[in-house]
């Protein structure tokens, strides 16, 4: 992996080779949505206006960003490459925009973009509510480093409770239990009595495994004796909404962390098709050393309260 220092190297020269810094966030659209006319709609273009930018980006690089076929566009390894630089890039500025602002009248909450997207997003009335007149900002951030300076309020993030120069409260345990579409377990004769031999005989969708505070599926299927076989050419995708698009697609076998995708798992989106395996991880909710303020004290409350209602609930899935 690239080092933070040489990370903003290589982003300076990509940019000073590109005409336009614009380009990089129109990929960064294209690569986050994993669609051509997704990101249009997100960023208010044409689809064939991105198409120009992407291709326009490519041309100045001498590399193909994207695997094009008849009915998708993947990220290439250069793209999937860049995407991880720019991305940190990006989180990087907005960090420090973030700082140059007033938080008066704000909080912000950090998150991890699977959290966010699965567990926080389809209750941010909630939140608001819990919060009252302030405004909830969410900040996304893939890795703990990337909080080292600060501009968050609090943070829900994984890991074993050690966040230096933070308190934290614990929210749940982490529970992972591998998932699929209906059509992919059917097609592969998965379903939730499937032992992890029978899941291991058949594609997975994978998480970068790198340097990450969550179970990875080398150590879910050590769980049972078994030892992961590293395929030259296995892809590895960076966020977890990535990961579950994919899952979602039909492409494999995914890891899915209770109770972020109970939802899916209740819509019959997705099932399960092994079994669950709890570790010695969590969810936390962190924050500045020292005693929570009243609004992070709101916050506890309610990601408990929203956890509690959970399991009162839970998916028959």
């Amino acid at each position: 992996m690239v080092g933070a220092g040489q990370g903003g190297n290589w982003l300076r020269k990509l940019i000073e080779r590109v005409d336009r810094l614009q380009r990089l966030a129109i990929f960064d659209a294209a690569a986050r949505l994993g669609s051509f006319t997704a990101a249009a709609a997100d960023l208010g273009m044409t689809q064939p206006a991105v198409t120009r930018q992407i291709r326009s980006l490519e041309r100045s690089l001498g590399a193909e960003l994207f695997n094009r076929t008849a009915n998708r566009s993947e990220l290439s390894e250069i793209g999937f490459r860049l995407h991880s630089h720019i991305s940190a890039g990006f989180d990087m500025i907005e960090a420090g925009l973030g700082e140059l602002e007033s938080h008066a009248g704000t909080f912000v909450l950090a998150t991890h973009p699977g959290i966010a997207q699965q567990w926080i997003v389809p209750r941010i009335d909630e939140l608001q509510a819990a919060l009252g007149n302030l405004e909830v900002r969410l900040r996304l951030f893939d890795r703990d480093e990337e909080l080292l300076g600060g501009g968050f309020d609090a943070a829900v993030r994984s890991g074993i409770g050690d966040f230096p120069g933070q308190s934290n409260h614990r929210l749940f345990a982490e529970t992972v239990v591998p998932v699929a579409s209906p059509a992919f377990a059917a097609q592969h004769g998965l379903n939730n009595n499937s032992t992890a031999e029978d899941v291991y005989r058949v594609p997975f969708v994978h998480m970068d495994d790198g340097d990450q505070p969550w179970m990875n599926w080398a150590g879910w299927l050590a769980r049972f004796g078994i030892t992961l076989r590293r395929e030259p050419r296995r892809v590895l995708l960076n966020n977890y909404p990535m990961v579950l698009q994919q899952a979602l697609a039909g492409r494999g076998v995914a890891l899915g962390w209770r109770p972020l995708i109970d939802d899916l798992l209740a819509g019959d989106a997705l099932v399960v098709v092994g079994p669950e395996v709890h570790s010695a991880r969590g969810y936390y909710v962190t924050w500045r050393q020292g005693v929570p303020t009243s609004e992070v004290r709101a916050v506890i409350e309610w990601l408990d309260r929203a956890h509690a209602k959970d399991r009162e609930t839970p998916p028959s899935k």
